[in-house]
């Protein structure tokens, strides 16, 4: 994907590459993790960075920030467990990783995506644990003894790790059909997390300018 291309124009060449049915998953599940990465990179920009950052934040209204932190936190393993879920529930077709395998009419490859996603699955264990006891639903046990009923830790470099896997399964369609792979971890922001902290420095110098003078 060129940054001249609309979502539109890249989702006509995915169907162009790889057919109307694969093309079409593929194409969707490929803004799913663009927005994955973005919303990743915004956490980062603010809570991941330094110490300063956060410092930053707190003193610029620390509850607002914090309740920031874990929408965004919570939001980023909502999407993880989305795009590893399985490709029915209860009769209801679901669209992930594990949907593209079966479209795949090359043998080798399929096999080797099918490898792919059972290893992401295994890697989102501790993201779907999440997500079906604390933030999609309200475990009984977690919500009422979370010391007796705790819950995998989580870390930013497992949530890496996952997306890494993620990156690695869309990477190798975008290898064996165009030649090429997406750095969806490079995604360039102009009006995000990294401009506000930009715009937070600034205006805290100014303040203490005009304090001193």
């Amino acid at each position: 994907m060129t940054s001249t291309q609309s979502m539109e124009e890249v989702h006509a060449n995915y169907v162009a590459l790889k057919g109307d049915e694969l093309g079409l998953a593929f194409s969707t599940l490929h803004g799913k993790l663009i927005e994955l990465h973005m919303l990743w990179q915004q956490y980062r920009q603010l809570f991941g960075l330094d110490d300063e950052t956060v410092a930053l934040l707190n003193r610029t209204a620390g509850l607002f920030f914090k309740i920031v932190q874990d929408e965004i936190w919570d939001s980023v393993l909502l999407g993880i467990s989305r795009m590893t879920d399985p490709p029915e529930t209860r009769g209801k077709k679901n669209l992930t990783i594990h949907s593209l395998p079966p479209l795949v009419d090359d043998p080798a490859l399929r096999k080797e995506l099918q490898d792919l996603c059972s290893a992401a699955l295994a890697q989102a264990a501790f993201a779907r644990e999440h997500r079906n006891k604390r933030i999609a639903h309200q475990d009984h046990g977690y919500a009422t003894d979370r010391a007796a009923n705790s819950l995998s830790g989580i870390s930013r470099e497992r949530v890496e790790t996952m997306l890494s896997a993620l990156r690695a399964i869309m990477n190798r369609l975008n290898l064996h059909f165009k030649e090429s792979t997406t750095f969806y971890e490079d995604f360039v922001d102009e009006s995000g997390a990294r401009v506000l902290v930009s715009k937070l420095r600034k205006f805290e110098r100014l303040e203490a300018a005009s304090g001193a003078s």
